[in-house]
Parts: structure tokens; C-alpha cells; sequence
């Protein structure tokens, strides 16, 4: 894609990213505890500058869409998690219903099942590792995350394995290096101001990036 091309997909997913907030602020979606999502601009910034990178990375292919639509949801949801500590299930299912349907629509495009089925199995992968988790460690991990999850599989098995795994290890990391640069800043309850699912997230769209680089 040219720059011209790349720079006018980043101004859809600033327009999308306030399209978005709009509707989330004035529905049902945000809890109690979460009054906005982030100063003005921020998502709009950060959504713009994900479908840009995406766009450079990917090209004109049919599944820039589906990653740019899980950029788009994934701002927003990030947020609302790192400001109430809660992921709405109002939020999640609809972002990945949109998110399966876009992918498979890629496959059609493609004429290639194969990404999709690596997709479904990618969801069913990460859904029983965090759902054992969740299940063996009762407080370590909310549903939402739980929830969440299956979204980010269903992005990282279209990537590949290699991007199932690395996507899973790098939000786990930045977590981790998060948790401990706030320990020694609070002390060892800090561990409990840090949201899980924000850091999935980047996890997943920094190695959805790294893999269409390969």
C-alpha cells in the first residue's frame, strides 16, 4: 500500500474509534465504575495509529479488515478494563461475532478454509488454557478475561501457531514487567490495580503485527 493509502486507513479507524466511543459511552455497555473511556482524542489516536501500522504490515489483503475491526474493539475494551478492572460481556461477544465474520470472509476472498479452521482451533486453545486457569486458580483471572480470550484466538490462529503462542507470552510478560515495576513503586499489593486484559490485547495485536512482517 502506498502512504497515502496507509494514512487514509488510519483516518478510518480514527473515525471508527470515535464512532465507537460514542456508542459505548451513551449505551448500557459501561459499568458503574467507569464514567469515560479516556481523555478526548486518546482512543481516536491510538485506534489511528493501530490501522495505519496494520495497513503497512498486512497490505490490501482481505484480512486487514478483520485485524483493523479487532483494533477498533480491542482500544475501547482495553480501556474500559483499565478503568473499572471489569471486560463487559456486552462488549466482548458482539467484537467477536464481527471479528469470526470478517475472517470468514477473508477465507472466501482467499478461496482458503485452512486460516479459518487454524482460527477456530486457535479460539478453542487459548479458551482451555485461560479456562483452566480460570477453574484452578478461582480469583487469579475474571470470566471476562475468560470471555476475551477466545476473541484474541480467534485473531492469533489466523496468524498461525507461532503467533498463538508469542501473542499469549508477550501479554503475559508486559503484564508481568507492569506488575513488578509497580511493586517496587507501592509494594506488594500492587499486583491488584493491574487489569489483565489490556495487556492480552497488546500482546495479540503486537504479534499479529510481527507475523505479517514473516
Amino acid at each position: 500500500m502506498t502512504l497515502v493509502s496507509i494514512a487514509g486507513w488510519g483516518l478510518v479507524g480514527l473515525v471508527l474509534a470515535s464512532v465507537l466511543r460514542i456508542a459505548v459511552q451513551r449505551s448500557s455497555i459501561l459499568p458503574a465504575t467507569c464514567d469515560r473511556l479516556a481523555p478526548p482524542a486518546v482512543l481516536e489516536v491510538v485506534t489511528a495509529a493501530l490501522f495505519s501500522a496494520l495497513a503497512w504490515r498486512i497490505g490490501a489483503e482481505p484480512d486487514l479488515f478483520a485485524y483493523s475491526w479487532l483494533a477498533a474493539a480491542g482500544v475501547p475494551l482495553a480501556a474500559v478494563d483499565w478503568n473499572s478492572r471489569m471486560l463487559p460481556t456486552k462488549l466482548i461477544w458482539p467484537s467477536g461475532i464481527i471479528l469470526a465474520a470478517l475472517l470468514s470472509l477473508a477465507a472466501v476472498l482467499n478461496r482458503d478454509a485452512y486460516p479459518l479452521i487454524r482460527s477456530a482451533a486457535g479460539m478453542l486453545a487459548l479458551l482451555t488454557f485461560y479456562g483452566a486457569l480460570y477453574f484452578l486458580r478461582p480469583g487469579g483471572l475474571g470470566g471476562g478475561d475468560l470471555r476475551l480470550s477466545g476473541v484474541l484466538g480467534l485473531a492469533l490462529g489466523w496468524a498461525g501457531w507461532t503467533a498463538v503462542l508469542t501473542g499469549t507470552l508477550l501479554g503475559w510478560l508486559v503484564a508481568a514487567i507492569a506488575i513488578l515495576v509497580l511493586r517496587i513503586g507501592r509494594g506488594s499489593e500492587a499486583s491488584n490495580d493491574i487489569p489483565l486484559g489490556p495487556f492480552l490485547i497488546i500482546g495479540t495485536l503486537a504479534a499479529v503485527l510481527a507475523s505479517s512482517m514473516s
